[in-house]
């Protein structure tokens, strides 16, 4: 009988080490995807605000040149944005309003980091119309 218990414990045991090693990898994995999901968002909102960079120097260009440096790809200087790619297209569209000519102009601002294809590209566009107050 004694010999019974002996064997009956030892399966116990190693029941219960199997059971928190497979805890133990789980809780490792769960962390890992959080880590990572935390990373991919911030990268998210900063190629965002990337692209309002653009858009708000197409806005200053279209209003004070008439888009005259659009379409145009640069990068900013600030380290948190400076791995990203920001390219600026800008369509004039002049419209008669009576006898004023009113021009609107459409921007198209895309910010972009990494390969396509891979874990670390992210992409984000935005558009906006802009136009100056009629003389």
């Amino acid at each position: 009988m004694n010999q019974l218990n002996r064997g009956f414990t030892l399966i116990t045991a190693l029941f219960l080490l199997v059971v928190v090693a497979l805890l133990s990898v789980y809780m490792i994995t769960i962390r890992n995807v959080q880590q990572s999901t935390i990373v991919f968002g911030l990268q998210g909102a900063r190629a965002m605000q990337a692209a309002q960079t653009g858009l708000e120097w197409g806005a200053y260009d279209a209003i004070n040149n008439n888009c005259a440096s659009a379409p145009s790809t640069f990068t900013v200087a600030d380290a948190a944005l400076a791995m990203f790619t920001i390219n600026v297209s800008c369509t004039p569209s002049p419209h008669t309003e009576g006898s004023t000519l009113i021009i609107t102009y459409v921007l198209t601002s895309t910010a972009q980091t990494g390969t396509y294809g891979t874990l670390d590209y992210v992409y984000r566009s935005l558009q906006a119309t802009v136009s100056a107050q009629p003389p």
